[in-house]
């Protein structure tokens, strides 16, 4: 499971700092087994796009170090791994051959296995550590 934060999850945002401060209801127990079996580099990366701390755009936009933060690959959305597994139409075929489906709704992201979504992000070679 990619986005273990369900629906029915109470998450609490810091209001100055727009980061998630608490979950009440923890990953679901397959979220976390999967996250655990993963090695320190796979899970690294999989703890960055779960809070959009990595390479792409849209974070180094947040950060100042970017002018814009459009999607390298298409132009038309912000850089997000979201984007990347989801929409991006450069990805069409990748996301297709690796995930199954040409367009993905973020809902469905979320059952996502780990491993699957670390092996997409790793072929789309826009991602950066």
């Amino acid at each position: 499971m990619l986005l273990g934060i369900r629906n029915n999850s109470s998450v609490t945002i810091s209001s100055n700092t727009s980061k998630i401060v608490t979950i009440t209801n923890p990953l679901p127990k397959r979220a976390a087994s999967e996250a655990l079996a993963l090695n320190r580099k796979n899970l690294c990366i999989l703890v960055r796009a779960l809070t959009l701390h990595c390479g792409l755009n849209r974070h180094m936009f947040n950060l100042k170090l970017q002018d814009t933060d459009p999607c390298r690959l298409c132009k038309e959305s912000a850089d997000t791994p979201l984007h990347l597994i989801c929409s991006c139409p450069a990805l069409m075929h990748k996301r297709s051959t690796l995930l199954g489906k040409h367009i993905m709704q973020p809902e469905d992201a979320k059952f996502l296995p780990a491993r699957e979504v670390l092996l997409f992000l790793k072929a789309t070679n826009a991602w950066e550590i």
